[in-house]
């Protein structure tokens, strides 16, 4: 993958966390059962709008960093970014140092 491709991906990651970040006050009136609110895979696939279920503090535990994403399991690109943590609703990836200025001016 050349630095292009990262760097896309990189935007496409940016751009759905900007997604769920304006869909969190809508979401907190229309919370699941279990506590969980639905958001939007945030990987690098531009294609991708499968949902990730995360508690509202469990998905701003992700927000506080900006090199940080929620995906889905099996949707981490690992040439992009590295392995945080990994629950069994989401996993959470951190942007690699080429790519981070990317999604840290977005």
């Amino acid at each position: 993958m050349d630095q292009r491709d990262k760097e896309r991906m990189a935007r496409n990651e940016a751009a759905y966390r900007e997604l769920n970040a304006g869909m969190e006050d809508a979401q907190l009136s229309s919370k699941r059962s279990d506590g969980t609110m639905v958001f939007i895979c945030e990987c690098g696939d531009g294609g991708c709008a499968r949902p990730v279920y995360a508690t509202l503090s469990e998905y701003e535990a992700v927000r506080a960093s900006p090199r940080r994403f929620l995906v889905r399991a099996g949707h981490e690109a690992p040439e992009l970014e590295r392995f945080v943590e990994e629950t069994s609703r989401f996993t959470v990836v951190e942007k690699l140092e080429d790519t981070a200025h990317i999604v840290e001016d977005s």
